[in-house]
């Protein structure tokens, strides 16, 4: 059984759970130890049942339940260089769980082939992540100020794939945040559009992405019908399914199974 989970997703959490063959994987850590347990629970698994946890870089939604994380568990935790230096400073005992690499590394988890992608964004060392394993491969990119061909071919191929999809232009410009925050937002180290999101997602089904999860929605600059119908419009004709992830757990795992027809899900 392989899926997708959706633990959180937005400006105030981003945590997910790839399962592929026999191994899971956390993806970010940005809700608290309490809130994973629970939503684990849902979908009838425990934190023990993970393999590792994927870091894509330090900033706090991200990284929330690490602390807790790291004082109960001892499973292995990996991040860049960059991350884990930016990590350290404020939380030196998760040292003992740091499995530390350079963007652009490769490696493996349990026979699960992992491959990290450096992306634009604000931080020490962010990265993207493509996983092959199981007889699915995902591509995850989130936190990106654009999407530059070089991740966009390396996650060309997988099956699944999730995208930032995380402010509506318009919505940003005329919305109630001050202007360095929008600059920061709508710059080359921000954060993704809808609409450059839905340019992606053309070329992504064309490579043949049969599952599209948009995510790290802004509360204040996007909604998910505005978010989706940006997407759809260009995915009509093709056979990928699209979902926006919720801010919160997503109802079921998205399970990663042949012969689906086409869906479009809020996942409410």
């Amino acid at each position: 059984m392989s899926f997708y989970y959706s633990v959180a997703s937005g400006s105030s959490g981003n945590c997910a759970v790839w399962q592929a063959g026999n191994t899971s994987v956390l993806i970010d850590l940005g809700v608290s130890v309490r809130a994973l347990g629970k939503a684990l629970h849902e979908i009838d698994m425990e934190i023990e049942d993970l393999s590792a946890v994927l870091l894509t870089h330090e900033h706090t939604d991200h990284i929330k339940g690490l602390a807790t994380f790291t004082k109960k568990y001892d499973l292995p935790v990996y991040a860049t260089f960059g991350t884990a230096a930016a990590i350290l400073q404020k939380l030196p005992q998760a040292e003992k769980n740091l499995r530390t690499f350079a963007g652009g590394e490769q490696f493996e988890i349990d026979g699960l082939h992992v491959r990290s992608m450096p992306i634009p964004h604000d931080a020490a060392e962010p990265v993207a992540y493509r996983i092959d394993g199981g007889g699915h491969q995902l591509g995850y990119v989130t936190d990106v100020g654009f999407l530059p061909d070089s991740i966009r071919s390396t996650i060309s191929g997988c099956d699944t794939v999730v995208l930032e999809s995380n402010h509506d232009v318009d919505m940003l410009r005329t919305g109630p945040y001050p202007m360095y925050l929008k600059q920061r937002i709508r710059g080359k180290y921000g954060h993704l559009s809808n609409e450059d999101c839905a340019r992606s997602a053309a070329a992504l089904a064309q490579a043949g992405a049969k599952r599209l999860v948009l995510a790290h929605l802004s509360d204040k600059n996007n909604n998910p019908l505005t978010a989706l119908r940006c997407t759809q419009r260009v995915l009509d004709g093709t056979d990928c399914e699209l979902y926006v992830a919720p801010r919160g757990a997503m109802e079921q795992p998205l399970m990663l199974a042949a012969g689906k027809e086409a869906q479009c899900s809020l996942f409410d």
